[in-house]
């Protein structure tokens, strides 16, 4: 039991500080693209509003994995919480590819590879977890 408590503090620090540091840099990317007056060619990113096909695949994406993550919750721990912080990190994606204009929305691709990179981390440290277990009770 102790274990299980332990992966789940380690899942939920883990979540908060990735969403605290999203929520951070997404605030401070649009305030600061909000408030200096840029011209040629720092005047490329901008905030603005977009909505197209992309938008929509990206969202019945987020959509139809965060259903599938909130029916399926309990069988898959310890790996639900490192599949929200993918699901996070693409919706940090579309965050920033529906409500920036130009080369600033890398900002969102560069979030979601760090949220997807920290995910994949977690999930192959759980593997690697569970198959020492079952090794280890294999043998005993």
């Amino acid at each position: 039991m102790k274990s299980k408590n332990t992966l789940k503090t380690i899942n939920w620090v883990t979540f908060t500080i990735i969403l605290m540091v999203g929520i951070f840099t997404a605030g401070f990317t649009l305030y600061d693209l909000n408030t200096q007056v840029a011209f040629g060619e720092e005047g490329q990113s901008r905030a603005g509003f977009r909505w197209g096909i992309i938008h929509i695949i990206l969202l019945v994406i987020i959509l139809l994995s965060a259903s599938f993550l909130g029916f399926a919750w309990k069988f898959l721990f310890p790996f639900n919480v490192p599949l929200a912080i993918i699901i996070a990190g693409l919706c940090y994606q579309l965050f920033f590819l529906t409500f920036t204009i130009g080369w600033v929305g890398l900002n969102g691709t560069f979030g979601f590879l760090v949220a997807f990179l920290i995910g994949i981390i977690l999930i192959i440290s759980y593997l690697v977890l569970n198959l020492l277990k079952s090794r280890k009770l294999s043998e005993s």
